[in-house]
């Protein structure tokens, strides 16, 4: 499943011009494939998912079935960061992906420091 979706995510990265490939625009472009797959699973695609009465930081977004469980969550930053971790430690999810896409490979390699077993981390470089 895992190269199945970078596939999917690199596919619609490799369709923006080289002069807008700026961080935010990288960002949202790998959200909006994402919502796109997860509506191709049947599933629910909540953006900008936070926990119910936390204020750690919000996950990029997650995907919910019929029944109200994440069976997928994801995040999205050109490299690793520690608040999206701590976020992914209070959910439970089926699995968890953490999505990097920094030119900079020495500082996405440095930032995985912060990755926990349960979290499947994925580079995509385009």
């Amino acid at each position: 499943m895992e190269r199945e979706l970078e596939s999917y995510l690199k596919k619609a990265l490799k369709t923006l011009p080289a002069s807008l490939r700026y961080e935010n625009i990288i960002a949202d472009t790998i959200k909006c494939a994402l919502f796109q797959w997860i509506r191709e699973k049947k599933l629910i695609p909540i953006p900008h998912y936070r926990p119910p009465k936390s204020q750690e930081e919000p996950l990029s977004i997650v995907a919910f079935d019929e029944s109200g469980k994440i069976i997928y969550a994801f995040a999205i930053a050109p490299v690793i960061t520690l608040k999206a971790i701590k976020t992914f430690k209070i959910i439970e999810a089926e699995k968890k992906f953490f999505f990097t896409f920094s030119p900079i490979k020495k500082k996405v390699e440095e930032s995985k420091f912060f990755l926990t077993p349960d979290i499947i981390h994925l580079h995509l470089s385009f």
